[in-house]
């Protein structure tokens, strides 16, 4: 009978190699609970990092429309502040500066408006808080008034216009509702917004049709916007003349000084109802004529969401409905308004003197 030959002995280092070899095919695989914990580890992870991402991204959107915003801001009340120091009045029963509230969209047709049938800025009394939140612990702000549907539109007589040489001219600043591009139609598929326009008349029209600024030659009868710096164009600006887009309201308190204390005295508005003021001079006239010595001035302006959200409401095709928490159209709009706007206001002094 053959024998077996007989077995090696293990050395310690082939019962580490055998035991190493072993481990390794025993842990080859990961198991179905060890999957499972990683991939909410890593799902946990994504999460936390797209957070992180959306939160910076919305902060530097929120960061980029300030800055737009009060970059155009800034712009505006830098040029108005500029014009109403170089503003002119003679005692000569003549309308030299007035600022007058609009609350009728019919009217609103012949400043270049496009109104549509359904819903856009409100005209009720929720747009018309002229004399801002009246409180007894707080005096009124500016920054909270409301002035109606159009703003304020404001007309005078300037020097501040370099193609002229400081030559008088007329001067307006308004709101208009209309598309950003193209004529005011509702056929036209530009977006619609609300923009502050600045116009000035030519010196040579301003002198034709004359320093009242409330002249018929500074009106206008069609929807079309006037050619730039003709007399019409004080009423109907022409698109060349956007000074900031997203502008849904233009305000100013106007001031005049008390002849014994020199204190500032609001003369308008003087209440609630009162949506025009037209200065003729400044000593031996009633307050509601008198020519301003200081004005406070008012600016809101859309973020651009803002904007995208109050254009999607005012579409005439919009597919949004009014939330059931708000009573009225007019509540929704503005409760969207501010929540999506800011708001610049600065104190103006006038140095005009009479000539």
């Amino acid at each position: 009978m053959k024998r077996l030959p007989a077995a090696k002995p293990l050395y310690p280092l082939d019962g580490l190699r055998a035991g190493f070899f072993c481990g390794q095919r025993g842990h080859a695989a990961f198991t179905l609970i060890e999957l499972l914990v990683a991939m909410t580890i890593t799902l946990i992870l994504a999460g936390l990092l797209l957070s992180i991402v959306r939160v910076t991204l919305g902060i530097w959107q929120r960061t980029q429309d300030h800055l737009a915003s009060a970059a155009q801001a800034n712009l505006a009340l830098d040029l108005l502040e500029r014009d109403l120091h170089s503003a002119l009045f003679r005692a000569d029963g003549k309308i030299w500066l007035v600022v007058q509230i609009n609350n009728s969209a019919s009217n609103l047709v012949n400043h270049g408006w496009l109104v549509p049938s359904g819903l856009i800025k409100p005209s009720s009394l929720e747009s018309q808080r002229l004399g801002g939140i009246v409180s007894e612990r707080i005096a009124p702000l500016i920054s909270n008034a409301r002035f109606g549907l159009s703003g304020a539109w404001l007309r005078f007589v300037s020097t501040n216009d370099e193609a002229t040489g400081g030559l008088p001219v007329a001067v307006a600043y308004q709101i208009a509702r209309r598309p950003v591009s193209g004529a005011v139609s509702s056929s036209n598929p530009a977006a619609v917004r609300y923009t502050l326009f600045r116009a000035a008349v030519s010196a040579a029209s301003s002198f034709a049709v004359g320093t009242d600024v409330t002249a018929a030659g500074y009106g206008s009868a069609v929807v079309a916007p006037a050619a730039s710096r003709t007399g019409a164009t004080l009423t109907n600006p022409n698109s060349t003349d956007a000074l900031a887009s997203n502008v849904v309201d233009f305000g100013l308190w106007l001031y005049v000084r008390d002849s014994n204390s020199n204190n500032l005295r609001r003369v308008f508005p003087a209440d609630s109802d009162n949506l025009t003021h037209a200065s003729v001079g400044n000593e031996n006239v009633a307050d509601a004529h008198r020519f301003p010595a200081a004005v406070d001035v008012m600016i809101r302006i859309l973020t651009e969401s803002g904007a995208t959200l109050i254009s999607e409401i005012e579409s005439p095709a919009a597919h949004v409905s009014r939330p059931p928490n708000y009573n009225s159209d007019a509540e929704w709009w503005w409760a969207v308004v501010e929540a999506h706007s800011r708001v610049y206001t600065r104190r103006i002094e006038i140095k005009a003197v009479g000539l």
